[in-house]
């Protein structure tokens, strides 16, 4: 239902990250990093073997391939991966198939071609190296990835967002009207988000209140039969997550497992 926009809510997170991995240790010097929203696109892959990020047909073939901020040649990527083909490897791939990804793509480019240039690290086949100091590039991987989890989940994005949605977040006045026919038609409407209480409260009040809305005057909960906050996709359609009341004046979930 919220539509965030780009690439607003994309130079906001990408400004957080690099706080953030400066906090766990970086140099200083990434702060001088900015976001270039012309050079991520949805679906790379990140190989933590080699450090590339890659664009690759559903067949396997590698259509491209960048180094940091440097795009490889035809020759250059047959060295590394004989015949242009990879497979899709969960313990070395990971693939960046949403546009929340996009910031972190970047990032991770910037901070190889980063290492690259700093004359005290040098290359080696599996990252850098800095006097006894070894830094795979899974590492670092890892580390935006930890980075990216910690502002979305324990930072300060979701916070800086609410000080302006209007800047980060579209808002569609029919969206009432639609949520509205739907209840109308006799279906059973619900909102489920892994956000928590708080957040989620803020931003569909945003979005829920227009001024030619149905339930005006009433809380954006009247659009919904049931809500679900704190959902913990995608393991809420798997294993599943235990059900628990909110206290919607403090955040607070409630001790046991909601019946009601």
């Amino acid at each position: 239902l919220a539509e965030y926009k780009s690439p607003e809510y994309d130079f906001l997170g990408f400004d957080l990250v690099k706080e953030r991995l400066v906090e766990i240790g970086y140099p200083k010097e990434i702060k001088k990093f900015k976001y270039n929203p012309e050079f991520p696109v949805r679906g790379l892959w990140w190989d933590n073997l080699h450090g590339n990020m890659l664009k690759v047909d559903g067949f396997g073939n590698i259509l491209f391939c960048c180094h940091g901020l440097k795009f490889m040649k035809a020759e250059e990527i047959a060295e590394k991966y004989p015949n242009k083909f990879i497979k899709l490897d969960d313990s070395r791939i990971f693939v960046y198939n949403t546009l929340f990804n996009l910031p972190e793509i970047y990032l991770l480019a910037c901070l190889i071609d980063f290492f690259q240039n700093k004359k005290d690290y040098k290359e080696v086949k599996d990252g850098f190296k800095q006097a006894n100091l070894h830094m795979s590039f899974k590492s670092l991987f890892q580390d935006v990835r930890g980075s990216v989890d910690h502002i979305h989940m324990h930072g300060a994005l979701k916070p800086k967002t609410c000080e302006d949605l209007p800047r980060y977040i579209k808002k569609d006045g029919r969206l009432p009207q639609v949520l509205y026919n739907l209840q109308k038609s006799g279906a059973k409407t619900f909102l489920l988000t892994n956000s928590d209480w708080d957040y989620s409260n803020k931003v569909m009040e945003y979005l829920l209140d227009c001024p030619d809305a149905p339930h005006k005057g009433k809380s954006w909960q009247s659009y919904f039969d049931f809500t679900f906050v704190d959902a913990r996709k995608p393991r809420f359609f798997g294993e599943g997550t235990v059900l628990k009341q909110v206290d919607k004046a403090t955040g607070q979930l409630s001790i046991g497992t909601h019946t009601g």
